[in-house]
């Protein structure tokens, strides 16, 4: 016994049906009329009442072909979003990635890392968004974003993680300031001195004052900034300690322009990842993507120590 309806005798009726005539449905269907007329018949047949009052002047559906009609419509529709969906997952060069990241990844990891994901990917679109770790994850739970390049994140339900690598923390002053001249870093006037931080709602932020706390040292920020690169230009001009990676400031340092010196007597490391939904299957773009963010940071991080 047959089960199954025939696809283009379905596609057929629903042309009838939605234009009222033979003739018109051949053309649009690029058929001949008799083969129209034909694939009708044979649907009749098959489910074994007719589907169309046939006059020379009128073109109605019976009762069964009213109902054929709404069953048509929406499994022909969709048979279409199938097709479009496969032709998208198949079409694997083109489509879109919706990047947050933090203001210093945006400007040093991130160029070099979509310069070399374009050569892969020429037809993709790239949105990124500039926001802190927290932002970034509320972002991603909201579905507006794909993945995220953070640095210490806390860990939250929902969420998988990739490493791309760690960088440390140190203590950056100009060569004029007194630390400088006395290569160490006084740590009883941590608290008076002129700190230039990043932004207190930034995962960097928490991971420097936590350090601090577990040293019994409170800090105060004297300037507040997201954007690394300015706290940098900011202590070379002597307005007071960064915080900073080393691989941002190597070459800073290897010119006589600033002076690193350690936090204390542990290492403060800072973690980068990429983070994206749990229900989200990575694919061969976000998999490229993550490789190729953890390749550039790591080249970073090899530069500063060369």
């Amino acid at each position: 016994m047959k089960t199954t309806i025939d696809s283009q005798q379905l596609r057929v009726f629903a042309s009838i049906a939605h234009l009222k005539n033979m003739s018109r449905a051949a053309s649009h269907l690029g058929m001949t009329t008799s083969g129209v007329s034909h694939c009708l018949k044979a649907l009749e047949t098959d489910l074994g009442c007719p589907l169309v009052e046939r006059s020379p002047r009128r073109f109605v559906l019976t009762r069964a072909g009213e109902e054929l009609l709404v069953h048509a419509r929406e499994i022909l529709d969709r048979m279409k979003l199938v097709r479009v969906k496969l032709q998208a997952s198949t079409d694997w060069r083109s489509g879109e990635l919706r990047i947050g990241a933090s203001e210093t990844a945006c400007e040093l990891i991130l160029p070099a890392t979509l310069r070399e994901f374009r050569e892969s990917f020429p037809d993709f679109t790239l949105k990124i968004q500039q926001c802190s770790a927290p932002t970034a994850v509320s972002l991603i739970e909201e579905g507006r974003l794909d993945v995220a390049l953070i640095s210490d994140p806390t860990p939250f339900s929902g969420m998988e993680s990739f490493a791309i690598g760690e960088d440390d923390l140190q203590f950056y002053v100009s060569p004029l300031h007194p630390w400088a001249i006395k290569r160490k870093a006084a740590t009883d006037e941590i608290p008076k001195r002129r700190l230039i931080l990043p932004e207190r709602s930034s995962s960097t932020y928490s991971l420097i004052e936590k350090y601090f706390r577990a040293e019994n040292i409170r800090i105060q920020p004297f300037i507040e900034i997201a954007n690394e690169r300015a706290i940098k230009e900011f202590v070379r001009l002597n307005l007071g300690i960064g915080i900073l990676p080393r691989w941002l400031v190597a070459a800073d340092v290897e010119q006589g322009l600033l002076v690193g010196l350690p936090l204390g007597r542990r290492k403060l490391k800072r973690h980068w990842r990429i983070i994206y939904p749990k229900t989200r299957k990575l694919v061969l773009s976000d998999n490229l993507f993550i490789k190729i963010c953890r390749r550039v940071f790591l080249e970073l991080l090899a530069a500063a120590e060369a």
